[in-house]
């Protein structure tokens, strides 16, 4: 009877780890804005819960979430790794360092330009009218999170089913994802959640009412898109049996007109200086010293138990005498304090967490937060942030979502510091390079992708065509085919 006692108090401690595990994840995805929000609905709903009010001490052995946290970065050491054994006495330092000395005119932060509604608020808007159940959802929400503000899903259906097991506390696989991806490519617009441009254009072509010149248009995609891509209406005229006036009409009415390669263009950007943010970060660079300071803005309530509860709570646990009445609502009491105090603890891990994060990003890309010359970033991915901080991957992903850092040149999302290894070069040299080679090209005769490929391989970036066709797309470039029309 005792080992079956201990199993069930073992499974339910588990059960409990994994819930705050998956809040962890759920408050780490979310920004300033939307904390203060869920942190308002969390104070209305557990009532030994309240904001810290600014003439309150600064108490921060338990409570030191609403501080303003700084860090000076020095270059990285070798024994200085960030963010090791966050939580211990010396990584916690300097949360209670740097108190939160608010008052009535102190200079608050405020959004930087007006709002516009992005594709995930869309998304999310159509979701919730949905009938689906609650991993249904989950998942979905996954998705619409891993969009790129161009709309397109480059993770694949068993990455984002290992986050949400890992984060959300439900156990997924990669068949379940494909279903959910099946629902939101369903939603406007059109060829949004699509893993690559023939994918995007033929969901779009598949919500048009049926006839003969929308068939023919999904045929020449679906089955001959090289040649629809080079624009071989000759090649495409044979294939089809029918003539290359009739391509060309096909291509004119149901796809150039109306079809989008790039279907998250037509929202706000999450990323785009022209949305409205609040950045989480700044980081400055102290004159004198040439080093960098990171700070965490944190603009988000301070909170603490009320000492109403806080009082109850140590008279039920001090084994005193209690009456009929205390007795009746001791567990309520213990209860309501126990939530308060872990809700404060998440919140404290969330900003360790961020602040780890940033700190981490800042010493991998140490000479561009100096220069401010892209041509400085060097190759950097989530994993490696995960290492240093000691966490998941998906808790980076989490964290750097809908982050944004100020600079002395400007704003940036925290995703725009991440990119892949080319052969020792950042992803924003080589494209740079490439944009280059395009600017520089001749009008008239445009530079194929295999050209561009062998130029980019004289210039030391060794990439395959196609990865060289994918970089152009992702700066918005047309195929030569096309640039050599626009040029006319």
């Amino acid at each position: 009877m005792a080992k079956q006692g201990l199993t069930q108090e073992q499974t339910q401690k588990q059960r409990i780890a994994l819930e705050q595990q998956r809040m962890l994840g759920f408050m780490l995805e979310k920004n300033d804005a939307e904390m203060s929000e869920f942190i308002d609905n969390k104070v209305n709903e557990i009532e030994a819960l309240e904001k810290k009010n600014d003439d309150d001490g600064d108490d921060y052995d338990n409570n030191d979430e609403g501080t303003s946290k700084k860090q000076h970065d020095d270059t990285p050491r070798e024994d200085d790794p960030v963010g090791e054994n966050i939580g211990d006495e010396d990584t916690a330092a300097w949360y209670r360092y740097f108190v939160n000395n608010r008052s009535p005119d102190d200079d608050y932060y405020t959004p930087i330009v007006v709002s516009e509604k992005t594709l995930q608020d869309s998304l999310s808007d159509q979701l919730g009218e949905l009938e689906l159940d609650d991993v249904q959802l989950v998942i979905a929400h996954a998705i619409v999170g891993n969009l790129e503000d161009n709309g397109f899903l480059h993770r694949t259906a068993a990455q984002i089913a290992d986050d949400v097991t890992f984060n959300d506390g439900y156990i997924v696989d990669a068949q379940q994802v494909e279903q959910m991806i099946a629902v939101v490519q369903s939603l406007d617009p059109p060829g949004i959640a699509a893993r690559n441009v023939k994918e995007c254009i033929l969901l779009q072509l598949q919500r048009k009412t049926r006839n003969d010149d929308v068939n023919m248009a999904i045929t020449i995609v679906d089955k001959y898109f090289d040649d629809f891509v080079t624009m071989r209406f000759d090649t495409l005229a044979r294939k089809l049996g029918t003539s290359q006036q009739k391509i060309e009409e096909v291509f004119k009415s149901q796809i150039r007109r109306g079809l989008t390669p790039y279907p998250g263009n037509v929202f706000s950007s999450r990323s785009d200086r022209s949305q409205q943010v609040t950045p989480d970060f700044d980081v400055e660079i102290d004159e004198e010293s040439n080093r960098l300071i990171v700070t965490l803005r944190n603009n988000i309530p301070a909170l603490q138990i009320s000492e109403s509860y806080t009082l109850l709570n140590e008279r039920y646990k001090s084994g005193a005498t209690l009456s009929v009445t205390e007795n009746k609502e001791k567990k309520v009491i213990i209860d309501a304090y126990q939530r308060a105090s872990t809700f404060i603890e998440l919140l404290k891990q969330r900003q360790q967490t961020l602040f780890a994060t940033m700190n981490a990003i800042v010493k991998c890309q140490h000479d561009f937060f100096l220069s401010g010359d892209e041509r400085d970033l060097k190759p950097l991915g989530q994993q490696q942030i995960a290492d240093m901080i000691g966490k998941d991957v998906s808790v980076v992903s989490r964290a750097v979502n809908n982050k944004y850092v100020q600079l002395p040149w400007g704003v940036k999302s925290l995703k725009f510091f991440f990119r892949e290894d080319i052969n020792g070069a950042s992803w924003h040299e080589v494209c740079d390079a490439l944009k280059q080679l395009v600017e520089g090209e001749d009008k008239k005769n445009p530079l194929s992708d295999d050209a561009l490929c062998k130029q980019l391989k004289e210039m030391g970036y060794q990439l395959e065509r196609r990865t060289v066709a994918k970089y152009r797309d992702t700066l918005g470039i047309p195929s030569s085919p096309i640039r050599r029309k626009m040029a006319k």
